[in-house]
């Protein structure tokens, strides 16, 4: 009889397990997303385009054509930073015997985006035969007044193949070197002078662009998070 009765348990126990892991549903493997790449030549509509963060990697001759086009043609970023530079020429008058109005702003529209098409044209050579990088390079620290001041420095510092910070000698010298070469088409311009005030002007732009660069993801993010609400 105790036998039977062991027998029939053991049964009951093995319907009753049998019919609970048929109810439990299969695990499934968890979904595995994959991060967005990021482009490591995009270029901010207003401040130009910034080496992504993480491990340094240099720009390949494919990618210094694409970042020259996208720099100089095809975005945004030169021809809002180009409309900058023309209203400040136009408030100040410059190349007097344009006038004002919008054809004298369209003259000095066209004399700036010339001339920025030259300096950026001389920088990408330049930049690419010293194995120099044009873009904008990331400060490291969190401070503020920190990356600040390494974003007014980064206008005249970059970083070679290896990412050692060297002289942005392309820079400078395509600022000032694009200067004198307008004086060909501005009127009542010495091209010392010119040269000069164009290459001293473009040292000073530059550093308040840098500066917006370096704070543009804080600011894309508070962007983002206000269209969300």
């Amino acid at each position: 009889m105790k036998l039977q009765w062991y027998a029939s348990l053991f049964f009951c126990l093995a319907s009753a397990c049998n019919a609970q892991s048929s109810t439990i549903p299969p695990v499934s493997a968890p979904i595995e997303t994959v991060a967005d790449a990021v482009d490591p030549i995009a270029v901010h509509p207003l401040f130009g385009a910034a080496v992504p963060l993480g491990a340094y990697v240099p720009l390949t001759g494919d990618q210094r054509i694409k970042l020259y086009l996208r720099q100089t043609f095809t975005t945004a970023n030169p021809w809002l930073r180009t409309s900058i530079s023309a209203g400040i020429s136009q408030i100040q008058m410059r190349q007097y015997s344009w006038g004002g109005g919008v054809e004298g702003y369209g003259k000095r529209y066209a004399s700036q985006y010339a001339t920025y098409v030259i300096r950026n044209s001389f920088l990408t050579v330049g930049a690419w035969g010293l194995g120099h990088d044009t873009r904008y390079v990331p400060a490291k620290s969190h401070k503020v007044a920190a990356r600040i001041g390494h974003a007014i420095l980064q206008n005249v510092l970059t970083v070679n193949r290896d990412g050692h910070t060297t002289l942005h000698i392309s820079r400078i010298a395509s600022g000032y070197g694009a200067g004198m070469i307008a004086t060909m088409w501005q009127p009542h311009s010495k091209w010392s002078a010119q040269g000069l005030r164009a290459g001293n002007e473009q040292l000073i732009y530059g550093a308040v662009f840098n500066v917006g660069r370096e704070f543009a993801p804080e600011g894309d993010k508070l962007m983002k998070l206000l269209r969300r609400h």
